[in-house]
C-alpha cells in the first residue's frame, strides 16, 4: 500500500481513533528510516492566536511619524493606559518598549521589544505585514474563530460540521494527485481547518500529532517494568486485539466491530512507523527539551513541529495547524499579551527555538515553510479604563517565510484614525476599531498558490470578490521559488 493510502486508513485524529480505517499496510519499512532529514514539501503552518489578538501593540508609529492630523499624539492618548510604567511622552514609552525598524521603502515603525525574533525575520525580509486585513465581520469568539477558520469572513452560522480552508488544500492535492495530501493538527484538538469537504470523512487526511513522541499505541518493551496497572492493561488488549484476530478475518465484512481491530492494526504500524524513525534520529535537542515557556501546551507544539521535519516523508503534509490561546485581554493586557508575544515571537520563544533546530538539519527545510498569524479578530483602538482592549474587528494578520516579499501592506497607521469624520475622531471614540480593508481571503489565495498552484478557486472560493485595501496590492507576496 502507497504512503497516501496508509495515512488515508491510519490517520490519527484522536488517541482514540476517528475516521474510516478500512485497511492497513505500509511501504516505509524501519531500514528506510535512518535519520536523515527527508525533503520538506512545500508547508504552510497556520498559527490561530485564539481570543483576539490586540496587533496593534505589536506595531507602533515611530516618534517622528509624519502626520498632518498628530497621529502619535492622539494613539498615545488612547493607548497610554496599556504600558506598565507611567512614560512622560510617547518617545521615551516607544524607546523603552518598541525597537525601531524600517520597510523595505523606507517606512520606520516599532516592533514591540518582546517579539525579538519577529523583529530579525523582519529585518531579513522574511515577514509581511498586512495591515488592515479581517477574518470576520462580527465581534463573537466563536463564530470570528470559525470564520477565520473556514475562510468566509461572512459566515453567519455556527456550524462546526463543515470543510476548513487548509482541509480543502489538502483535497486539492489528493484529487489532483500532487504531494501534501495530509494536515497535521499539532495542538491538543483538531481545528475545523483541517476538516476536509466530504461530510462523513472530514478527517481522513488528517493526522493529529499532538504528541510525536508519542503518537501510538503503547506497548511493554523488554526489561521494561511491567507490573504497573498501565503497563498490564496494556498487555491485556494487545494480547487480546492479536488472539482475536483469527476470528475477526472470518467475520463478514460489514461486520461492525471489524473497524476496532482495523484501528487498532493501523495505529499499532502507523505509530511503530514513527517512533522507529524518532528513535534512529535520538532525542530532542536540548534547545526543544529544556525548552521554558509560559504555555506548556504552545512549547509541546513546537516541539511537534520539529519532529514534523523529520517525519514529512510519512506524514505527506500540505498544512499543519497550531494554537496559542489568551489573548483576550479586556484587562491587564501589558503583562498577558508580552507573556504571550514571548513564547510566539521572542527571541528564546517557542518558534526562534524550532525554527533554529529545523535550520541545522540543512536541506532548505524553512525554503519550504509558510507560517500565516491571524486571531478571531483585533481589538478596539482606544485602551478600555481597565488596562485593556476590548473586541474589534481589523487586525493586522503576520506572514514569514523566506519565500515572502516582505515589507508593509496597507496602510500601517491610517489616518483615518486621527481624523474628524462624521463629527468623531476614531482615537478619541471608545469601540472605534482597526477598519478592516483587505479580506484574509486574498492571504490565503496567495498562500494557497504557493503550495499548490492552481488551487486557490477550490481554496478560497470568494477571494476574487473580497475586499482589497488596492486592488493587487498582495499580487506577489510568496515567491514561486526561493
Amino acid at each position: 500500500m502507497d504512503r497516501r493510502n496508509f495515512l488515508k486508513y491510519s490517520l490519527l485524529a484522536s488517541a482514540s481513533g476517528v475516521g474510516t480505517l478500512s485497511g492497513f499496510g505500509t511501504g516505509i519499512s524501519h531500514a528506510q528510516a535512518a535519520c536523515t532529514a527527508p525533503a520538506m514539501p512545500r508547508t504552510i503552518v497556520n498559527v490561530m492566536l485564539y481570543g483576539g489578538a490586540d496587533t496593534r501593540f505589536i506595531f507602533m508609529p515611530a516618534p517622528n511619524h509624519v502626520s498632518p492630523t498628530n497621529y502619535v499624539d492622539l494613539i498615545w492618548a488612547a493607548r497610554a493606559g496599556l504600558y506598565p510604567n507611567a512614560y512622560p511622552d510617547y518617545a521615551t514609552m516607544f524607546a523603552a518598549e518598541y525597537d525601531l525598524v524600517v520597510d523595505p521603502g523606507g517606512f520606520l515603525f516599532g516592533i514591540h521589544k518582546s517579539c525579538g525574533w519577529l523583529t530579525d525575520q523582519f529585518n531579513q525580509g522574511n515577514v509581511a505585514i498586512i495591515a488592515n486585513s479581517v477574518c470576520s465581520q462580527n465581534r463573537r469568539h466563536d463564530q470570528s474563530q470559525l470564520n477565520a477558520n473556514v475562510a468566509e469572513p461572512d459566515f453567519g452560522d455556527l456550524i462546526y460540521n463543515r470543510d476548513g480552508w487548509g482541509g480543502r488544500l489538502v483535497d486539492y492535492n489528493v484529487a489532483n494527485g500532487r504531494p501534501g495530501q495530509n494536515a497535521i493538527e499539532l495542538s491538543h484538538e483538531i481545528s475545523v481547518f483541517c476538516n476536509g469537504a466530504a461530510e462523513g470523512q472530514r478527517l481522513d487526511q488528517v493526522v493529529h500529532a499532538r504528541d510525536t513522541r508519542n503518537i501510538g499505541l503503547p506497548t511493554i518493551e523488554p526489561g521494561q517494568n511491567a507490573t504497573g496497572s498501565t503497563a498490564i492493561m496494556t498487555r491485556a488488549l494487545k494480547s487480546y486485539y492479536a488472539g482475536r484476530e483469527p476470528e475477526i478475518a472470518s467475520k463478514p465484512v460489514g461486520w461492525p466491530y471489524r473497524k476496532f481491530f482495523q484501528h487498532n492494526n493501523a495505529l499499532r504500524a502507523f505509530g511503530d512507523i514513527v517512533d522507529a524513525r524518532l528513535t534512529d534520529c535520538g532525542p530532542l535537542p536540548a534547545s526543544l527539551s529544556g525548552l521554558t515557556l509560559n504555555s506548556g501546551h504552545f512549547r509541546q507544539q513546537c516541539r511537534n513541529l520539529y519532529d514534523l521535519t523529520l517525519l514529512s516523508d510519512i506524514f505527506d503534509q500540505s498544512v499543519v495547524s497550531m494554537r496559542y490561546d489568551s489573548w483576550d485581554t479586556h484587562n491587564n493586557q501589558n503583562d498577558r499579551i508580552t507573556r504571550n508575544l514571548s513564547d510566539l515571537f521572542g527571541l528564546a520563544g517557542g518558534l526562534s527555538t524550532a525554527t533554529s533546530e529545523i535550520a541545522n538539519h540543512g536541506g532548505g527545510h524553512l525554503d519550504n515553510m509558510a507560517f500565516c498569524f491571524s486571531s478571531d479578530f483585533g481589538r478596539q483602538i482606544r485602551a478600555n479604563g481597565d488596562f485593556g482592549t476590548d473586541h474589534g474587528r481589523g487586525l493586522y494578520s503576520i506572514v514569514l517565510s523566506p519565500s515572502v516579499a516582505g515589507g508593509i501592506y496597507g496602510e500601517m497607521f491610517p489616518e483615518r484614525e486621527s481624523t474628524v469624520i462624521d463629527g468623531k475622531i476614531a482615537l478619541e471614540t471608545s469601540g472605534a476599531d482597526i477598519l478592516g480593508q483587505t479580506s484574509t481571503e486574498r492571504i490565503l489565495q496567495q498562500l494557497s498558490e504557493w503550495q499548490s498552484a492552481g488551487s486557490s478557486p477550490s481554496v478560497v472560493v470568494d477571494a476574487a470578490s473580497s475586499i482589497e485595501e488596492t486592488p493587487g496590492i498582495l499580487n506577489g507576496l510568496l515567491s514561486s521559488s526561493v
